[in-house]
């Protein structure tokens, strides 16, 4: 009888899903007949909202705006799908919406990410703030636009609050951290390849790897989390040591010379930090470290013929003495002149999201005025004081959280993978001295977002004061 029932069931359901596809078709056409399938989807998301946190981080990070090689263009995953919500909107509403729904069914009771709840509602607060100057300015900017680019912010504050509530427990926690070093993987493979085969963007006439600032972000995290954990001596798969250097050199391939820096600095720190040492032998360590990345550097940008490399022609550019002899490099001194003179004629509110800034010294080039390329500068700019307020904050409180963590948890996996988020973050605040992405560009906000809710789910687990064990010296 329970398998008569079952078949039974079974039977009906697909009866019934029969009648709403032939329901949507006669009505609705093609669109119509999937919207019963979608109806089911969404309701298997809404109902695993920890499914859908992983696979909104795996497709953002998976989906490249342009085609790469034999990698498809991912740029209809961001276009609008449901009235003025993109695919990455409709799933992290979805994820949300499953939270609560955990609350009203299980009991269960939604988590702030703590401590990082404080800097997270200030940018929430500046969001607000941009929006109103914006439409208070009359500067013709449409609320469709203004919704898209408040969601880029809102990914900064809403993505923890997802991941606080499904990453529960330490388990939780390493699975998310494989996740990422599987697609920085992915990415350093994949960039090699375009790279390589010649099948990529070219910059300086040359192919390079991705250009895209996200899988670099994922390559330089997993780099940073392997040399910290081989320096803790902490046992990680062969596949991830392997994929470090892969992802290392699809890394330097990419160009991107604000990534070159960073990566640089980061790997001083972690591994200093890593090291657990002290006074004298830090200071040895970062010199050492420091000097042979000053003497890569030196001996790529002196090389007696630069134009016979690519690699060697565009490190040259990182001196300042190349600065005013490209037109790009003067176009961003011109770009930040005129923007502090905005600031300074509207320094308490900003001049709104969205809105163009005024050209007050000629520009080398033009480009996109609702952007600039230092990042503390476009926050003020656009949402006012509050914005840049709340910028810092979330930065320097991921920081502080990410050491309390590699500090105090009794994991040493959790350890490796805090030092490697510190890293992370602090490696895109030295990218976004040169370049503005979050805030800007979904994926990297988004991305950050993930990692500050990993952070919060961390310092979530750790154990209470009384029960924790001494820590070493880190």
């Amino acid at each position: 009888m329970p398998a008569f029932g079952v078949a039974v069931g079974v039977a009906a359901a697909g009866l019934a899903t029969g009648l709403l596809v032939a329901a949507g078709l006669q009505y609705a056409g093609p669109k119509g007949a999937v919207a019963p399938a979608l109806a089911l989807l969404c309701i298997v998301l809404l109902r695993f909202p920890g499914f859908t946190f992983g696979l909104l981080v795996v497709v953002a990070v998976m989906a490249e705006a342009e085609a790469t090689g034999i990698i498809p263009s991912g740029a209809q995953y961001y276009n609008k799908a449901a009235s003025s919500l993109t695919p990455p909107d409709i799933l992290l509403l979805i994820g949300l919406g499953g939270v609560l729904l955990r609350f009203v069914t299980d009991d269960e009771r939604p988590l702030l990410p703590d401590p990082l709840t404080l800097p997270l509602i200030l940018m929430a607060l500046a969001l607000a703030a941009g929006a109103v100057t914006a439409l208070g300015a009359n500067a013709g900017v449409s609320q469709g636009d203004l919704f898209h680019r408040g969601m880029h912010i809102a990914y900064i504050f809403l993505v923890p609050l997802l991941a606080v509530n499904v990453i529960r427990d330490t388990r939780s926690l390493k699975l998310f951290a494989v996740i990422v070093a599987a697609l920085g993987a992915i990415k350093g493979i994949a960039g090699l390849y375009v790279a390589f085969g010649g099948v990529g963007n070219t910059v300086e006439e040359e192919t390079i790897s991705f250009l895209n600032p996200v899988p670099n972000l994922l390559m330089l995290i997993l780099v940073l989390g392997v040399v910290a954990a081989l320096i803790r001596k902490v046992k990680i798969p062969l596949w991830m040591m392997a994929a470090a250097p892969i992802s290392l050199l699809s890394l330097v391939l990419s160009f991107r010379r604000s990534f070159w820096i960073a990566a640089a600095f980061t790997l001083i720190v972690v591994i200093i930090i890593a090291s657990r040492r002290r006074g004298r032998a830090v200071l040895a360590i970062g010199a050492i470290t420091l000097a042979l990345a000053v003497g890569a550097a030196v001996t790529i940008g002196s090389s007696d013929d630069p134009s016979a490399s690519p690699l060697a022609e565009r490190a040259q550019t990182l001196s300042p003495s190349s600065i005013g002899s490209n037109r790009g490099d003067r176009y961003r001194v011109d770009e930040r002149q005129n923007v502090i003179e905005n600031i300074e004629a509207q320094p308490l509110t900003g001049i709104g999201l969205g809105v163009n800034w005024k050209v007050h010294q000629p520009l080398a080039e033009a480009h996109d005025r609702r952007y600039a390329h230092v990042a503390t500068l476009w926050y003020w700019l656009a949402l006012g004081p509050l914005g840049l307020i709340a910028y810092v904050a979330i930065f320097a409180s991921g920081l502080w959280t990410a050491v309390r963590i590699w500090r105090r948890h009794p994991d040493e996996i959790i350890q490796v993978c805090a030092i490697a988020a510190f890293g992370a973050i602090l490696g895109l605040g030295v990218v976004e001295l040169t370049a503005t992405f979050t805030g800007i560009e979904p994926r990297v906000s988004l991305i950050l977002g993930a990692a500050l809710g990993w952070l919060a789910a961390a310092w979530r687990d750790l154990p209470p004061p009384k029960d924790r064990a001494p820590s070493a010296p880190s």
